[in-house]
């Protein structure tokens, strides 16, 4: 069988030994539960996929240390533990003592990566974006279809960027994010031909650097533009632009939009009752100390009229299991999350997120009786008339 160990070296690693050696076996990334917090269980794998600790937050941490001291491990079940992990960040969030199992888990991506060692669908998604720019191999000709029988734009004061998920997984919502921008007046354009994959889907699987260079494509695609602000769909591509001073998350212009009365929308007819989905890359974003998209979801559909139910977003909602390559490397398991999180919910007559590719992943678990899922601008254009302007 073969096996990692023995006396090679994981730079990866090595810059987590603090945490490797400094967990206190407290469980609480595998089992918390704490009712007054809203935590039930924390973690997705656990839960749908196995309940073996070495799935968990502590478990990664015992793989990660184990290797760097040089203990042999069966290739096969190391590849299959690591890669099994949506990356959530769950584990993190809830550690008393602020350990960072879900970079560890990331770092162990990244040395099996650097070796070769992969599972062959995580090896697919790399393909994917390198010929078609996008982890599921779409034809790239499709990815601004939902624009085709609409006039090309070029120019205007935002550059939206629908990211992989909206173009390809929930094209409606792309479409409704570009109508309510030009609702409110925004000249919208569109990079189209020139659009490429931002990265994130291979920086989920640890290849950094393929991620970095996926990345540098488009920022070149980019500089190539003259636009005001850069707005995406995506939390996973929003979480790639951190920090760059132009990008606006859709979700939160709309909240300014809607504030300043630059969007009006009214309804037709009766609105049904919602429940919002939570992003885990919304809650990593949050937690960085970036906009809270899910409570701007909250509070703009509250504003709007609509009888929102269930509290406000929780940090600790398990993984609906779209992210880290799951939905691909284990899709039985990554279905049996999204069942999981629709189960939850009881009284709601629509789903809505603020994260396309969660929007995808519930609409592609649903089952007869279940409520409509809809992405944020979707549902907005659905069950509104829009105007611009104060009027």
């Amino acid at each position: 069988m073969a096996t990692m160990g023995g006396k090679e070296t994981q730079p990866h690693l090595t810059e987590f030994l603090k945490d490797l050696y400094h967990c206190s076996d407290c469980g609480y990334c595998a089992e918390a539960v704490w009712e007054e917090r809203g935590i039930d269980h924390v973690c997705a794998t656990l839960r749908s996929h196995s309940p073996a600790l070495s799935y968990s937050g502590q478990g990664y941490l015992k793989l990660a240390r184990a290797w760097v001291e040089g203990e042999s491990l069966p290739l096969p079940a190391l590849t299959e533990r690591v890669f099994s992990c949506t990356g959530c960040g769950n584990c993190e969030r809830i550690c008393p003592i602020g350990l960072r199992p879900m970079q560890v888990n990331r770092a162990l991506r990244r040395e099996l990566s650097d070796r070769g060692v992969v599972p062959e669908t995580a090896a697919a998604i790399r393909a994917h974006v390198a010929a078609e720019q996008n982890p599921a191999g779409a034809p790239f000709g499709d990815r601004y279809g939902w624009r085709d029988a609409l006039p090309s734009l070029t120019q205007g004061e935002a550059l939206y960027l629908p990211g992989c998920a909206a173009a390809h997984g929930r094209p409606a919502e792309a479409r409704a994010v570009v109508a309510l921008l030009e609702a409110a007046g925004v000249g919208v354009q569109l990079l189209g031909d020139a659009d490429r994959c931002c990265g994130a889907p291979l920086r989920e699987l640890g290849m950094a650097e393929d991620a970095k260079r996926q990345g540098g494509l488009l920022e070149a695609r980019l500089a190539e533009r003259s636009y005001d602000f850069l707005l995406t769909s995506g939390c996973e591509c929003a979480n790639t632009f951190a920090g760059v001073e132009r990008h606006r998350s859709f979700v939160a212009w709309l909240a300014e939009a809607l504030r300043d009365r630059r969007v009006r929308p009214k309804a037709h007819g009766d609105l049904p009752r919602v429940a919002c989905l939570e992003s885990c890359q919304v809650t990593q974003a949050a937690r960085a100390g970036r906009e809270d998209d899910h409570q701007a979801l909250h509070d703009l559909l509250t504003a709007l009229g609509v009888e929102v139910i269930g509290d406000t977003a929780s940090p600790y909602r398990l993984c609906c299991g779209a992210a880290g390559g799951m939905a691909a490397m284990q899709p039985e398991s990554s279905r049996a999350m999204a069942r999981a999180r629709i189960r939850e919910i009881s009284g709601a007559q629509a789903l809505v997120s603020v994260d396309p590719r969660c929007v995808a992943q519930f609409a592609a678990a649903r089952v007869a009786g279940d409520p409509p899922v809809y992405g944020v601008a979707e549902f907005i254009t659905q069950h509104f008339v829009i105007a611009g302007g104060e009027g």
